[in-house]
């Protein structure tokens, strides 16, 4: 996979996760929740992430001072992230749910929160067209 198609994935993922973040959505919540407790879930979307950042860094997996070397270093990351997901998803649920209780305590820091993830978004979106 190109680093402007994990790019713009990667920002794909900040707006679904972060517009409802903005918009005060307890539904999302509610299922964020839900989805975090459910270990066999969490260990199949393990699976498509380690699937991304793999393919992403089979084709370049250097990092370097530049945009497609911080676009690696995410994909380095992702893939990191992917590992613990899929070896201790009870941990990496109780991690979560422990970040969720600190960040999203307060409606200002959900918002800030959400606003922070579509402004990654954005910024991943443009790397995709940029590196394209």
């Amino acid at each position: 996979m190109s680093l402007a198609s994990f790019s713009l994935i990667i920002g794909v993922f900040f707006y679904v996760f972060g517009f409802p973040l903005v918009f005060l959505d307890e539904q999302h919540l509610a299922w964020r929740r839900k989805f975090l407790k459910d270990e066999n879930m969490l260990r199949l979307i393990s699976v498509g992430v380690l699937s991304i950042a793999v393919t992403t860094l089979r084709r370049q997996y250097q990092i370097s001072p530049d945009a497609e070397g911080a676009v690696v270093f995410i994909a380095w990351i992702v893939l990191l992230k992917g590992v613990c997901m899929a070896l201790w998803p009870a941990s990496f649920g109780v991690y979560r749910a422990k970040m969720e209780v600190v960040m999203l305590s307060s409606e200002g820091m959900q918002v800030f929160a959400g606003f922070v993830m579509v402004l990654l978004g954005a910024l991943f979106t443009y790397l995709g067209f940029m590196l394209a």
